[in-house]
């Protein structure tokens, strides 16, 4: 597990409820701005249900019918997305209501005392509740009545005085601790990788890579350092990069390499020792490899060599780098024999993702990376799984708690799997879920053109379908799994990948050893297995079947 309790799903909406005159729809609208969430008062919803105001709804149709018009005004609050929805008074009084709001996030019941509530209230007409009689004693008995109700809620708030400030401030902080909605108010995540005799951090965050120079500053004013980017990444982000780091203390040197795979050689790296030397960078230095998985494995792979290892920090930039490659030590480049065939294990000093840059990945690369994270959900955490099936629509839309809760759940997947296995030698085969297969479709797809993670999606329904031949998945799993590759919209099949070329590149995987493969199987979502002993021949079957032929 890793070292952190694990991030929930963020909530769906925060509801604020508590008897009239509390503030609810006053401060929910100043709340839902803090948050930057729409702003849903069902007393509103219920008067557009009914065509007519509350007073004429109770009048006509009574108490009865304004209670079921409120639930429903509930469930299409919150069918229309994250918000925080402002309740009438009297919605805790109805059990079904309390279910159905506490299933989409937390209740917050705000309270202040009878005196205050009536003199609020006695500015306002249009309370049927308090018609007739003395007021006072109406409010005092109502709220006696209603107090084992709105004991119901998650969270007591005081709405007492006069100061609104006060009360928001309340809200936030009672938001900042609860596990599901925090990250609708705390802007940054933090997550402890150990990796055996090292531990480093992963910080996550938007806007991260301005506070490089506060998150990691130099030894000492003055100390040279490279930044290794790609051609393509660095026009992006290397400003600002270059700017953070001499705010704290470097004296940074720009290194860029053709974009794309083919920078991934020994003679790239060559030539940044070269760069490297000439800039200064000495002992006490440092590589900050900025942009996606190409960025990270060269000047990861060159921070591990030069003068025996200087220290480095991952900046990586593309979803499939922050959530996967950009965490773990995996460094290497390619020789023609193979992908990433010469490498090492180096953990960075740090991981610094500033969620920013997925607003300018392109849609293509932004589903690529999808595959990984729906691979983490489907080996790692079904709750993950659950989201991503129910609320894809708000990570895709970079909603900003939707992208901390993925990024930061992901590290915290793969801090667990290094964690248990920092040097791959077991548990840790488990991500190389849909890789088996992804690779030899990968490797074969030439010029019909597959990115990693749109191959990963094929191989991992392949390996599902597998897994229930085998007996070990069921088929609930493998429709969950194809159902949500499709919602994201990847690939289920490669049609027109040479099924022979992709055989040839299976049979050459290196996990074959003995004429054996180890696989990774899900046994159910959130939950997988490794298997030692899996016949290739099984698994080219269902690679053939994966590429139409067979």
């Amino acid at each position: 597990m890793p070292p952190e309790m694990a991030l929930a799903p963020p909530a769906q909406a925060v509801f604020l409820t508590g008897f009239m005159g509390t503030g609810k729809s006053t401060t929910g609208a100043r709340l839902a701005e803090r948050l930057q969430l729409p702003f849903v008062d069902t007393d509103v919803v219920v008067c557009d249900l009914a065509g007519q105001s509350i007073p004429d709804v109770f009048a006509r149709e009574g108490e009865e019918r304004f209670r079921a018009l409120e639930t429903e005004a509930l469930q299409r609050a919150i069918a229309a997305g994250p918000a925080v929805i402002a309740t009438g008074g009297g919605a805790m009084l109805r059990p079904g209501n309390v279910e159905l709001m506490r299933a989409a996030g937390p209740i917050i019941c705000l309270h202040a005392s009878a005196e205050t509530i009536l003199r609020r209230t006695a500015k306002r007409g249009g309370r049927p509740l308090l018609e007739g009689g003395d007021p006072m004693r109406r409010i005092t008995d109502l709220l006696r009545e209603r107090q084992p109700h709105y004991a119901r809620a998650d969270y007591q708030v005081s709405a007492e005085g006069s100061d609104r400030e006060l009360t928001l401030s309340r809200l936030v902080e009672v938001l900042s601790a609860d596990r599901r909605s925090r990250l609708l108010v705390v802007k940054e995540v933090r997550v402890s990788v150990n990796a055996g005799a090292q531990t480093y951090p992963v910080h996550v965050a938007q806007g991260a890579y301005g506070n490089l120079g506060r998150l990691c500053p130099a030894p000492e004013a003055g100390t040279a350092c490279a930044v290794v980017s790609t051609d393509r990444i660095a026009p992006l982000y290397a400003a600002t990069v270059m700017e953070a780091l001499r705010s704290g203390g470097w004296a940074p040197t720009l290194m860029t390499v053709p974009d794309g795979e083919r920078s991934k050689t020994l003679q790239t790296v060559s030539c940044l020792y070269d760069r490297l030397v000439a800039a200064g960078v000495d002992g006490a230095g440092a590589v900050f490899a900025l942009g996606g998985g190409v960025a990270g494995d060269v000047a990861g792979f060159v921070a591990a060599t030069y003068r025996r290892g200087v220290r480095f920090a991952q900046l990586p930039t593309s979803l499939l780098a922050q959530v996967d490659a950009g965490v773990g030590g995996k460094v290497a480049v390619d020789h023609p024999a193979g992908k990433n065939l010469v490498g090492t294990f180096y953990h960075p000093a740090a991981v610094v993702i500033d969620s920013a840059t997925l607003r300018t990945l392109p849609e293509r690369e932004l589903r690529s990376g999808l595959a990984e994270v729906i691979k983490h959900g489907a080996i790692a955490d079904a709750a993950m799984f659950e989201y991503l099936e129910q609320r894809l629509g708000e990570f895709r839309g970079l909603r900003a708690s939707a992208v901390l809760y993925i990024l930061g759940r992901n590290c915290q997947i793969k801090a667990g799997f290094v964690a248990q296995d920092p040097l791959d030698r077991g548990m840790r085969a488990c991500l190389n879920y849909g890789h088996t297969i992804g690779h030899a479709v990968e490797r074969a797809a030439g010029d019909w053109g597959l990115a990693h993670g749109e191959a990963v999606a094929v191989g991992m329904l392949a390996e599902a379908r597998l897994g229930a031949a085998l007996g070990i998945t069921s088929e609930a799993v493998v429709a969950r799994l194809e159902a949500l590759l499709q919602a994201a919209g990847l690939p289920t099949r490669a049609p027109g990948v040479d099924a022979e070329v992709a055989r040839e590149a299976l049979l050459k995987d290196k996990k074959i050893a003995a004429g054996r493969l180890r696989l990774p199987v899900v046994s159910e979502v959130g939950k997988v297995e490794l298997l030692s002993d899996v016949d290739p021949e099984l698994v080219c079957s269902a690679l053939e079947e994966a590429v139409g032929a067979g």
